[in-house]
C-alpha cells in the first residue's frame, strides 16, 4: 500500500470537508455577527463546523483510498 497517497487523498478531502462545513456555516446564519441560538453551545458552533467537515472528509478520503488500494493488490 502506497501510504504517501493515502495520506495525500485523506489531506485533500479534508480540505474540501473544511470547505463545505464553512460553507454549511454561512448557509446556517444570517451573519456571523448576528446568532440565531443564544445558548451557549450554538454560539460556537460554526467555529466548529469546518473542524467537523475537515475531520469527515479526512476520514471519508482514507478510507475511499485504502479501499482503492487494496483493490489494486488483489487484482494483482
Amino acid at each position: 500500500m502506497n501510504i504517501r497517497l493515502i495520506i495525500f487523498s485523506g489531506i485533500i478531502t479534508a480540505f474540501i470537508g473544511a470547505v463545505i462545513g464553512l460553507a454549511a456555516a454561512q448557509i446556517g446564519q444570517r451573519s456571523f455577527d448576528q446568532l440565531k441560538y443564544e445558548s451557549p453551545y450554538y454560539k460556537d458552533l460554526h467555529k466548529k463546523y469546518s473542524l467537523i467537515g475537515a475531520s469527515l472528509g479526512f476520514i471519508i478520503g482514507v478510507g475511499q483510498e485504502c479501499v482503492r488500494e487494496m483493490k489494486a493488490q488483489r487484482e494483482e
